[in-house]
């Protein structure tokens, strides 16, 4: 297995809250080859890869986040303090130390993991592993569902911790039991970053409505993005979107050479399959991998300025090729949003539009993998850099080359690991 949740019970001895002593536990959680959970004692130095924590505390976080951490959707960057409530475990521990581990979609069959090292306040304990994965969405379903029908199990069996565990077995059951609008509503809410049981009735009808009449292919992604700019806003926006492109003529030559692609093998890394993408791409337009031209040509993307309501909105792409929408910007800013649009053009797996953004999703991940490799190839750097080390200057040199950003070449150059990056 990918993930693990491993708990056994321990004596804790005698505690005024009974239901953190009914349900004290040592919790070991692996990803892989990392043991989240491994600590030192800061005291004495000692290394463990379990931790001591009440699994109640655990248990009650996760159902009452359920929605939230199965559905709303992380930015690629930094988490807001709200979103780190609902997705941090570390915020279940009730006063005990438990390790900062992010828990967010990443597709519809995947789910984001990531870990860092830290000392909790008032605590001997030092996290010592820091990592990111992304793990099957049902390997880790069956994992929390387990703990959480464990603890149950637990605390009703005990007369001292049946009754103060009533109410959290009542939630559980209702999750459990939804009608299927009722999920669909639910997962809605938690893409809106809102609590599906504790949701205004306006709100609520706001909702209802944009899902209903935003294009399937897009509203979920949409929905995460309007947290901030509102739901009439991109609800308003994306009608524009729509429009400016069914006013172009949205068939190009890509629309045929979509066709004629080698497939991408499905993997669990989203920039592999970018990277290879964008070689494939290449080849059909592009022997020498030198600067290539998005604006005529075999190789055009068609673009339209439409500013989003929201900077975490970064394009809207067609269904039927890979034109786009975007804000006003910058030449290499401009070329980047295109090429991210026709890489989410070719590794489509369904029929609709698409919608560029900063959430941290697969296909997010994959369409900017793809337009790094395929404006600045990695064989095309790895030729032009002769030495082992680059500097600020080089990069500068070939951002201009390629007509992209230096953090696209600076990360091209770190993410192929074609030479170190160095600073004077």
């Amino acid at each position: 297995m990918t993930v693990r949740f491993q708990f056994d019970w321990i004596d804790a001895g005698p505690s005024p809250d009974k239901l953190a002593q009914a349900t004290m536990a040592a919790l070991r959680i692996d990803v892989e080859s990392s043991t989240i959970t491994a600590v030192i004692d800061r005291s004495d130095r000692r290394y463990s890869e379990t931790i001591n924590v009440p699994l109640f505390s655990v248990a009650e976080w996760l159902v009452l986040n359920w929605f939230s951490i199965w559905h709303e959707v992380a930015d690629a960057g930094e988490h807001s303090l709200d979103f780190d409530s609902r997705h941090n475990l570390g915020v279940a521990g009730d006063g005990f130390a438990l390790p900062r581990l992010f828990i967010s979609p990443a597709s519809s069959e995947r789910m984001n993991l990531e870990w860092e090292g830290h000392r909790p306040q008032h605590s001997r304990v030092e996290f010592l592993e820091k990592g990111a994965r992304s793990v099957e969405r049902q390997e880790l379903d069956t994992e929390l569902r387990t703990l959480v029908e464990a603890v149950l199990q637990r605390t009703q069996e005990d007369p001292e911790t049946k009754g103060a565990s009533d109410e959290l077995r009542r939630v559980w059951s209702a999750l459990n039991n939804l009608e299927d609008d009722e999920v669909e509503f639910s997962r809605a809410a938690a893409l809106f970053g809102a609590d599906p049981f504790e949701i205004g009735e306006q709100d609520a009808e706001l909702l209802i409505k944009f899902w209903r009449n935003a294009h399937a292919s897009v509203r979920e992604d949409a929905l995460a993005l309007a947290k901030g700019a509102g739901l009439p806003v991109v609800a308003d926006w994306l009608k524009r979107a729509q429009s400016a492109l069914s006013e172009t003529d949205q068939h190009t030559d890509w629309t045929e050479a979509r066709d004629s692609l080698p497939a991408v093998a499905d993997g669990d890394r989203p920039w592999e399959r970018g990277y290879e993408l964008a070689r494939r791409a290449r080849n059909l337009v592009d022997e020498n991998g030198g600067p290539i031209d998005l604006q005529e040509g075999i190789a055009a993307v068609p673009h339209m300025e439409v500013s989003p309501p929201s900077m975490r909105i970064q394009g809207f792409v067609g269904d039927d090729g890979p034109a786009c929408v975007m804000a006003p910007r910058s030449l290499s800013g401009r070329r980047f949003i295109q090429a991210r649009a026709l890489g989410d053009y070719l590794g489509r797996r369904t029929a609709g539009f698409g919608l560029l953004s900063s959430l941290a999703t697969e296909r997010q991940a994959e369409s900017r993998a793809f337009a790094a490799e395929f404006l600045a190839p990695s064989t095309s750097l790895r030729q032009r850099i002769s030495a082992g080390r680059v500097d600020s200057e080089q990069i500068g040199d070939l951002a201009r080359e390629f007509s992209v950003a230096t953090a696209v070449i600076e990360l091209q150059i770190r993410n192929h690991r074609i030479a170190e990056v160095v600073s004077f």
